[in-house]
């Protein structure tokens, strides 16, 4: 589904990745290649259609560009890793007639991994990469910055410098995040939902987490009162999305109404090209506005 459930979002700081051109040379010069029998772990550009089309690598919608990347992992469990490296080890010091060194040890290691590795399982993950041409972002579907970055990496690889930066505002968002709530502020078409997480920035541990609760109670201005922040809260867009927001500016749990997602329902079940498409165009107008409107409506706040 292209419907995104977190989205961490970068600002470009130039136009390099604004020409389509440019994007599709750099993305079909590095495709998705299995790993070989050696390889722990590999990353390339796949269709956002399906796997096996060799020719569509970016679906354009009004300027909202949308690429996939597949990465495979090479799973090898830690028992098998440990018997192997046990039986390795023992074998060795009875030819020896002697105990293993730690440096010796760490040497069998890396042959046994080497062994294993042929056999080791694949896992496969998918990851949506939407470019806004218009407000000159990138978005990414992951739920870490370092996920992110390794797929960044990727462009980077045949773009060369690649100028941008994660957005964020110039005052703390654990700041901004708390005066809001603790001063009942109303932002329309933003609403505060019921779930919070509250942290004392000074103490750095003891995080306390709220759900189904009214976040601006007499019981939240307890905590606000002994010097705990929001560090993320739940914020309903009334336009048809909800989200967490975090106070590194990243969005999680992202959820679209009904509304939204209902908009394209009457697409066959072999229109599944058109209705990507449709769907991502949706998507991408909404949650834009959302991305734009809430960093202005968090700058306004201090």
């Amino acid at each position: 589904m292209i419907w995104f459930k977190n989205a961490i979002i970068y600002q470009l700081n130039n136009d390099t990745l604004l020409n389509k051109d440019t994007i599709e040379k750099a993305i079909k010069s590095n495709p998705f290649t299995p790993c070989g029998n050696l390889d722990t772990i590999k990353m390339g550009w796949v269709s956002p259609y399906n796997d096996n089309n060799q020719n569509d690598f970016i679906i354009d919608m009004q300027g909202h560009l949308l690429l996939r990347i597949k990465k495979e992992s090479k799973i090898l469990p830690a028992p098998v890793i440990k018997q192997a490296l046990l039986e390795k080890i023992d074998k060795q010091e009875q030819a020896l007639s002697r105990k293993l060194t730690k440096n010796e040890k760490a040497t069998l290691k890396d042959e046994v991994m080497i062994d294993l590795m042929p056999r080791a399982f694949s896992k496969y993950n998918h990851y949506w990469l939407w470019i806004d041409t218009h407000n000159k972002r990138i978005i990414i579907d992951c739920s870490s910055f370092k996920q992110a970055e390794d797929i960044l990496a990727i462009l980077r690889k045949q773009l060369g410098a690649l100028a941008l930066t994660p957005l964020s505002i110039d005052t703390p968002l654990e700041q901004v995040m708390t005066t809001w709530v603790k001063e009942k502020l109303n932002f329309a078409p933003f609403l505060l939902g019921d779930q919070a997480e509250l942290k004392d920035p000074l103490e750095g541990n003891g995080i306390i987490s709220c759900k189904n609760q009214d976040i601006t109670s007499d019981e939240m201005l307890i905590h606000f009162d002994s010097g705990k922040w929001i560090t993320k809260i739940k914020i309903i867009d009334e336009r048809g999305v909800n989200f967490s927001i975090c106070n590194d500016y990243t969005f999680k749990k992202i959820k679209f109404d009904s509304s939204v997602l209902d908009e394209n329902a009457d697409f066959c079940i072999d229109e599944y090209d058109k209705k990507l498409e449709a769907d991502f165009f949706i998507m991408a107008n909404v949650l834009s506005k959302t991305i734009e409107d809430i960093k202005n409506t968090l700058i306004s706040i201090l």
